[in-house]
């Protein structure tokens, strides 16, 4: 697996820049439950570590889809559906990946939304969960949000697959700017 990417002809702080790094983010995702499902020993529970993971990922990004489908809609990572079924078979979430990133595609299309669209991001915080909020934001910000929030699972999701005696590559999991740090380390010391 490879966090490399074919960037769109537009330049690379474009809203459609950050739209493809999230698909590319969703397809790693279906690349490792692929590797899972031939790769894995026999003794391997999806359900029990990998599933939950990448079931919380889906929602986090149909949070963000949602808010966008309507007007003045706030985005709420705290509404999750919490679906038991996405989590426990791997058939299932991988139609909900490949449907989220249908509809990141559609949206990557859109002109009328760019980096500073404003969106508001409503938040249940607290130490257990006593205090709401709801704060202004971009598109821009959340889709950063969403790919550094995948990427923090995906490094969580590297070891389990590991574990599993899948092997998912040596930069899966880690932030690009590791992945940047790393690279220009090993040509410096080249």
């Amino acid at each position: 697996m490879t966090h490399a990417l074919d960037y769109p002809s537009s330049a690379k702080s474009s809203v459609a820049t950050l739209w493809h790094y999230n698909t590319v983010l969703l397809q790693q995702a279906i690349g490792m439950i692929e590797l899972l499902l031939t790769q894995a020993h026999p003794d391997f529970v999806y359900g029990r570590a990998v599933g939950p993971h990448l079931r919380h990922i889906v929602e986090h990004y149909q949070a963000l889809l949602n808010a966008l489908a309507v007007p003045g809609a706030s985005v709420d990572y705290d509404a999750r559906e919490r679906d038991p079924g996405m989590q426990s078979h791997p058939p299932m979430t991988l139609s909900a990946l490949r449907h989220v990133m249908g509809e990141l595609d559609i949206h990557a299309q859109d002109a009328t939304l760019v980096l500073s669209t404003p969106l508001l991001t409503h938040l249940q915080t607290g130490v257990c969960g006593e205090l709401e909020a709801t704060v202004p934001t971009t598109l821009g910000r959340e889709l950063l949000f969403l790919a550094s929030h995948t990427v923090h699972h995906y490094a969580l999701l590297g070891q389990y697959c590991r574990d599993a005696g899948v092997e998912l590559g040596h930069d899966f999991g880690k932030a690009p700017s590791t992945i940047a740090f790393e690279r220009s380390s090993h040509a410096v010391g080249a």
